[in-house]
């Protein structure tokens, strides 16, 4: 797509979102003009597509007195299946029962590693076998090329980040990973960067981590925009529509863009093409991901007047890594600073850390405690209180040296923990959420919530 198409896109789609009738009726009337900010105990289920559509509402704790919504996880990858083309069927699914029990709904539409194929370049085909433990991949109309060598294949079949290692014939390459299953005739694959002026991206390291495009990059800022005015226009006036994690500068759900040096280097270097300038505070990558935070904010805020946003906070580099400092601490506080002033009682924070240690020493819940009195605020937890997640959750050995609690006490503490930090809600891994023994305890910690 060229610049003057995705320019009348977005055009077009912003006349959309201000002519639409919408079937979800007008917004609900607060003194703030929209809708009131979320509260209480937050269901967190399994990731949402159409391969794991929502279910009913006996799937999940919909009726539970406990819970006062679900947070809904998707990919963009998941609704617009083509440019311009979407499919709205899972996220109306969600809302639809939302309604039927008078709850609503937290949404966060990963823009990163869950980029459509198409973005990036992408040709896709439906025609593929392949075998399990085999690295080899046929289909007998891709007409594999030499130029194909090196470039990734996006394939539910085949691990994340996998790359074209050699060609043997027009129908068939080797890749870099084994296939994790068997299938004949009817598997769909992407081929990345084959069709030019796609958005630039970046392999993680390790390959495994997956594929996301540079969020600077001028094709990829156009389309995430005229997605969010898509999705404002569906669904800003849904009383169902709670709230909404903004992302389109980051990996996943949370604001993290890059882990390691490689990707690091490869991030500061991009930004540098794109004639960002490091500063003595920040690499030339945060610059320009301060950058595109803001303008992607913007973008929520007007196409979003009446649902309240946040921004699931991290740091986008770590700092302990070589060099020395890498500014994630610097750029994430950069940010709280200039949202709250640009935004004020809009701009939503809230982190995915919640565990039994968790204390206003840690910069993201000091941010919280900060600004709980004037903007809507909430957590997440770090992870269930599972068997193979209990020391994690109270940090206690491998993960640090907390003690090992039973589990209800594990959760009760971390609780506790986000409601003195000002939370307003707390979102509660779905394991949690159905424990029977849990359920006095989610009661009582939901009645403090809604105090805040």
């Amino acid at each position: 797509m060229n610049k003057l198409s995705m320019k009348f896109k977005t055009l077009n789609l912003l006349a959309t979102l201000c002519a639409s009738t919408l079937a979800y009726g007008n917004p609900i009337p607060t003194i703030n003009g929209g809708k009131p900010n979320p509260t209480g105990i937050i269901d967190l289920p399994g990731a949402v597509s159409a391969q794991t559509p929502i279910g009913g509402i006996g799937d999940h704790p919909w009726q539970n007195p406990n819970v006062d919504a679900l947070r809904i996880r998707m990919g963009w990858v998941d609704i617009e299946t083509a440019d311009g083309v979407f499919n709205w069927v899972q996220l109306d699914e969600c809302i639809a029962n939302a309604a039927t029990v008078r709850k609503f709904i937290g949404l966060s539409l990963v823009s990163g590693l869950a980029a459509p194929p198409w973005l990036m370049g992408g040709v896709t085909f439906a025609d593929g076998s392949t075998t399990v433990n085999s690295a080899t991949l046929t289909s007998p109309t891709a007409n594999f090329v030499t130029a194909d060598v090196g470039r990734v294949i996006v394939c539910s079949n085949f691990p994340p980040g996998a790359t074209i290692r050699s060609r043997t014939t027009s129908t068939s390459v080797v890749l870099s990973a084994s296939a994790n299953k068997t299938k004949t005739g009817n598997v769909t694959f992407s081929i990345l960067a084959r069709n030019p002026g796609g958005a630039q991206f970046r392999n993680l390291t390790p390959p495994s981590m997956g594929v996301m495009p540079v969020p600077w990059d001028p094709i990829f800022k156009a389309q995430w925009k005229a997605f969010i005015v898509a999705l404002a226009a569906r669904y800003d006036h849904s009383p169902q529509l709670g709230y909404l994690s903004m992302t389109g500068f980051c990996q996943g759900g949370e604001a993290y863009l890059a882990g390691v040096q490689a990707d690091i280097d490869f991030f500061n270097a991009s930004a540098i093409a794109a004639g960002y300038n490091g500063t003595p505070e920040l690499p030339a990558g945060l610059v320009a991901w301060e950058a595109v935070v803001k303008e992607m904010v913007d973008q929520y805020m007007i196409s979003f007047p009446n649902t309240p946003l946040f921004i699931t906070a991290a740091r986008p580099y770590p700092d302990l890594l070589t060099p020395s400092l890498q500014g994630g601490t610097t750029a994430m506080n950069d940010i709280f600073a200039w949202g709250v002033a640009n935004h004020p009682g809009r701009f939503g924070i809230m982190n995915a850390q919640l565990h039994v240690t968790s204390t206003l020493g840690y910069f993201l819940n000091a941010a919280i405690y900060a600004n709980h009195l004037t903007e809507p605020v909430g957590i997440q937890f770090l992870c269930n209180s599972g068997p193979d997640n209990i020391a994690r959750l109270c940090n206690a050995p491998p993960y640090g040296d907390g003690p090992l609690l039973r589990p209800y006490n594990a959760m009760n503490a971390s609780f506790t923990a986000g409601v003195s930090f000002g939370c307003n809600f707390i979102e509660v891994y779905e394991y949690d959420v159905t424990n029977p023994a849990y359920q006095t305890m989610l009661a009582i910690q939901r009645a403090a919530l809604q105090r805040n």
